[in-house]
């Protein structure tokens, strides 16, 4: 599902003070950290469009269904959060924002927490949160972010060198089977899907989603008295949900 970018809000200070990924990422959690460290790296990536190696159509990598949504017994719904990050610090999440939705109680027994997040929120946070996503001038423009099952799609408009002409291009990412980690499946263009370059730049992509997976990873929330980790990551046309316990 692709959404429309929301007008343009007054940017909050960095939060915790520090204009760092790790920061950033502690409020947007693990869809828009594409967003923040891949887009710097789809100007270089569409410029190689012509040289690489189609590999078909891109919503044939998100054909498999999503899976059902986990049920939480004994449901509560926390007035805030705490998002733990171990090295990058920790912040609080305010439910009365509206950026997300959290409901805490037990899932086949055992302690579970179930936070959600739409496209809409997301970008909104990351609008709020980080510069890459809200760019004024340059080479790249509208950042969004396309949540499909299993995956998404980092998308920019690009600027062609020497044509003024804007192109959509997108970076595509997809779960793992056990859905806590996000592999880089190609490059989108046009509903196309394309290999990513085999050389430093192909790697620098790849570097990053990797970054981005080393903070899923550290990602613990602390809500309702309990304290959850090992986030499972669930995605639909819709909603990223994380389920933590």
């Amino acid at each position: 599902m692709r959404i429309q970018r929301a007008a343009r809000r007054q940017r909050r200070s960095r939060w915790l003070g520090c204009g760092c990924l790790g920061a950033a990422f502690g409020v947007v959690l693990v869809g828009l950290v594409a967003v923040i460290v891949i887009v710097p790296a789809l100007p270089g990536l569409a410029a190689r469009v012509a040289g690489l190696t189609a590999r078909g159509s891109t919503d044939a990598v998100f054909a498999d269904a999503p899976p059902p949504a986990v049920q939480v017994e004994n449901a509560a719904t926390p007035p805030d959060a705490v998002v733990i990050l171990g090295d990058y610090g920790q912040a609080s999440l305010d439910a009365a924002a509206g950026y997300y939705s959290l409901v805490t109680g037990f899932s086949g027994g055992v302690p579970t927490a179930v936070i959600g997040f739409t496209e809409n929120s997301l970008m909104e946070l990351c609008g709020l949160y980080a510069d890459i996503c809200d760019p004024t001038g340059g080479s790249f423009r509208n950042v969004r972010l396309d949540l499909r099952p299993g995956g998404a799609v980092v998308y920019a408009d690009l600027l062609v060198p020497g044509l003024s002409v804007w192109q959509p291009v997108g970076v595509v990412l997809r779960l793992d089977a056990a859905r806590r980690q996000f592999v880089v499946v190609g490059v989108d263009l046009g509903g196309t899907l394309y290999d990513l370059p085999p050389d430093a730049l192909g790697e620098q992509v790849t570097q990053l989603a990797n970054a981005g997976n080393d903070l899923l990873r550290r990602l613990e929330l602390q809500a309702g008295g309990g304290r959850y980790a090992q986030p499972e990551v669930l995605i639909d046309d819709q909603t990223l949900t994380l389920v933590l316990r």
